[in-house]
């Protein structure tokens, strides 16, 4: 499971790139799926719950599918990869996290992983911008691929997917300084601060604007925090500032990010055709992945801004799924967000056992990466699978206590009652 998270930064166009005949993180989840299934440890000491969490997310994935069947993208490609990306895996993950990570030292390498993808990213950013020649693969400094050449986009080779595992990585590595030994802690820390470079290196506004709302957000959540929230935001902007300063060619990148517009014609042209859709379509709306292929038909010109770019997705995921899945398939969505990850955010942490103690501070880490998820799927499509599985596979590891049942004695399968004794 951890390697199908780590070989998730080359699936799709960097698998392409790399001469692969399929993303290799497909293999390695399918794989563990197998193990899963034939682990009898596993399903001795847990059962699974069904909550309406999972009663949403069926209905949703089942909605979608016949969707797709129906207006014929079900077996296109982008269809189908949208499919599983989206929605499927990150349902899945959810529901299994509990299970796959069910103690502290299974998360305890989940925490390690997470930071040491960090850091390849982190160090992956910045080497984009000073040495192109020296990151790894060699794909990443090609401009003809992906999108957004110019910007640190790593091996997702798109921006905003970089900036916002960035940013759930930082969250982690930042988790970890607090519970390893001084090896750790300084790898930890160290990929912490890379990771928020490499977020300025991302140039792009909705990770920008997600990091700060992360940060700002885990340091209300707990009292410890609140009062070091001034010195991270002062530190932060001296250190930005500074870089800034230092790096006149990266003032200049950022200077026209900050300024640029049309980028936000392209998002208020779609999403106000999006609108059109749900209008004319609200139950059904146009099927699942066909927003790009009917745009045309509802985007008009605006008295105030130009129109420059149709093809692209809607550029805010609730709405998109409206339009495409009508507002039941947008209210089923709300309500796995809701009842999965917002909830796993703003609930209180069940705890069992001692073994639960850590959940406290994972919950810290999802509620970081799911501030920044949160302003992203308002500002873009979100169509990254990595970042999407964190989230929900987070949230479900915080959920443990309230999504699976504990066997007593540690075996489902022991009598309920002790043999008796002559």
């Amino acid at each position: 499971m951890l390697a199908t998270l780590v070989l998730n930064v080359v699936s799709g166009t960097g698998s392409d790139a790399l001469g692969l005949p399929i993303s290799p993180d497909r293999l390695t989840l399918a794989a563990a799926l197998g193990l899963l299934v034939l682990d009898p440890w596993a399903w001795r000491r847990t059962r699974l719950r069904v909550r309406p969490v999972h009663v949403a997310m069926v209905a949703l994935v089942l909605l979608a599918t016949w969707s797709a069947f129906v207006t014929g993208t079900l077996l296109t490609g982008y269809g189908l990869f949208a499919l599983a990306d989206r929605l499927v895996v990150p349902f899945l993950l959810f529901t299994l996290a509990p299970v796959v990570f069910c103690t502290p030292q299974r998360r305890d390498l989940l925490l390690k992983t997470l930071t040491l993808l960090g850091l390849y990213l982190a160090v992956t950013a910045v080497l984009e911008r000073v040495a192109p020649p020296l990151v790894f693969p060699q794909y990443i400094a090609d401009p003809s691929l992906g999108i957004q050449a110019g910007r640190s986009r790593g091996p997702f080779l798109a921006s905003e997917a970089m900036g916002l595992v960035l940013v759930q990585c930082a969250f982690a590595a930042a988790f970890l300084s607090s519970r390893c030994g001084r090896r750790w802690r300084r790898v930890a820390l160290t990929t912490t601060v890379l990771c928020s470079i490499g977020v300025l290196l991302t140039l792009t506004r909705s990770v920008w604007l997600g990091a700060l709302v992360g940060v700002v957000v885990v340091c209300l959540q707990q009292r410890r925090l609140r009062r070091l929230l001034p010195v991270f935001l002062v530190g932060g902007t001296v250190v930005v500032v500074a870089l800034l300063a230092a790096v006149p060619a990266l003032q200049a990148a950022v200077n026209e990010r900050a300024t640029t517009t049309r980028s936000l014609d392209d998002r208020r042209n779609v999403n106000e055709a999006a609108l059109r859709i749900v209008e004319r379509e609200p139950l059904t709306g146009v099927g699942w992945a066909r927003f790009i292929d009917v745009s045309d038909e509802y985007v008009r010109q605006a008295d105030d801004y130009p129109i420059t770019n149709i093809a692209i997705e809607v550029h805010n995921v609730p709405l998109g799924r409206a339009a495409e899945l009508g507002l039941p398939g947008a209210l089923l969505w709300l309500a796995a967000v809701v009842l999965g990850p917002v909830s796993a955010v703003v609930g209180r942490v069940a705890s069992r056992s001692p073994d639960d103690s850590d959940l406290v501070g994972w919950r810290l880490v999802l509620t970081g990466g799911a501030a920044a998820w949160g302003v992203a799927v308002l500002l873009s499509p979100v169509p990254y699978p990595l970042p999407n599985y964190l989230l929900f596979l987070l949230a479900g590891l915080v959920l443990q206590p309230r999504l699976v049942a504990f066997a007593r004695g540690g075996d489902f399968r022991l009598r309920r009652r002790p043999a008796s004794v002559d």
